[in-house]
């Protein structure tokens, strides 16, 4: 395990060390847990936001394609291709 060494101002200090002692646990063992709760949130949050790019570029696809596509009406295909299969199998 590495040491570190690090400048808190001291009404925070005395915030780690109340809290600390509430929990039952000495200050470095809560700062260690609140820094990996930390990093795991960023992680969380650059996943999330990857994830609304990918979904904002598939929607801008799919945009894309309907003005490529034009007009036409998907029900009437979908019963054509329905109503051609089930004549097939009779």
């Amino acid at each position: 395990m590495a040491r570190v060494n690090v400048f808190l101002k001291d009404e925070l200090l005395d915030e780690i060390n109340a809290e600390a002692k509430d929990e039952g646990t000495n200050r470095s063992a809560l700062i260690q847990t609140a820094l990996e709760e930390y990093l795991q949130a960023k992680r969380k949050q650059r996943e999330e936001a990857e994830k609304r790019k990918e979904m904002k570029e598939a929607s801008r696809r799919i945009d894309d394609l309907a003005k490529e596509l034009g007009d036409w009406d998907p029900v009437a295909i979908i019963r054509r291709f329905r109503d051609t299969n089930l004549k097939g199998d009779r």
